[in-house]
């Protein structure tokens, strides 16, 4: 890792936010395009890449996982610390979890991650989550024809997932949980599921938090001045956030955890 790099992490840390999911239910009922949505817990931080970081969004994803494990305190939660873990602890914390036996075989294959900013993927954040005894399981989601649709089966087993922890009635538009996030692994890039859309048309998509997004903070901040008469700003707003079947159809495969 380049010496500038190691200064920028040092320096700049993350891009987080905090608020986000309130504010994305606050939206998503102004919404006149939602017929109803489910959103994970409330408590969990959108942490974004900084400019010129290079390929980090796993670890990102994992600080946007490890913070709702600290902000609920659920069993085991000290193992974090207080404060999301850095990009270097992280990695520290993969090799140790290698050392363990967990996933050993991502060292061989990446030949060792630390110091560097080498690309991880699902089986390091798994080997992360279960060397501290979270409990955490790996579903793969492949296209096994030309007929078959992964993205489909990825959206019923997400809506699926939601709907058995909704806390409010299944009658309000948007459905409340006290759920954790979902690491998503898709061809090239991972983001975090925090949520699930039905659209009055019919169409389902997720709700993400994208490491490549940095301005949730602006959005938390707009979304207590969107009415339900500027659709166009709260459209504006939800945008970053929305991913259409129609842009998942474009990927074979998928990986949650």
């Amino acid at each position: 890792m380049p010496v500038w790099l190691v200064k920028l992490l040092e320096t700049k840390g993350d891009l987080r936010a905090s608020g986000v999911i309130p504010a994305l239910k606050q939206l998503l009922d102004l919404s006149s395009r939602t017929e109803y949505a489910y959103l994970c817990h409330p408590d969990v931080q959108h942490v974004a890449k900084l400019n010129r970081e290079g390929a980090f969004c796993g670890y990102r994803n994992i600080q946007v996982l490890s913070s709702h494990i600290i902000g609920t305190r659920v069993t085991g939660w000290e193992q974090l610390g207080d404060d999301i873990p850095s990009i270097f602890q992280i990695q520290d914390m993969i090799e140790t979890a290698w050392d363990r036996g967990y996933n050993a075989r991502g060292r061989v294959e990446t030949g060792g991650i630390r110091g560097t900013r080498k690309y991880i993927g699902t089986p390091e954040a798994q080997a992360f989550f279960a060397s501290m005894g979270f409990p955490c399981t790996v579903q793969a989601f492949k296209a096994s024809s030309e007929d078959d649709n992964a993205s489909r089966r990825l959206l019923g087993a997400i809506e699926r997932y939601f709907q058995q922890g909704a806390v409010d009635s299944m009658d309000s538009k948007v459905r409340s949980t006290l759920l954790p996030p979902i690491y998503l692994q898709r061809p090239k890039h991972s983001l975090t599921i925090v949520g699930l859309e039905k659209q009055k048309g019919g169409d389902v998509q997720l709700l993400v938090f994208d490491p490549e997004f940095q301005s949730s903070s602006t959005v938390v901040r707009l979304a207590g001045k969107a009415t339900l008469r500027r659709q166009s700003k709260v459209t504006k707003l939800l945008e970053p956030y929305r991913r259409s079947a129609t842009h998942l159809e474009r990927f074979n495969e998928f990986e949650v955890l």
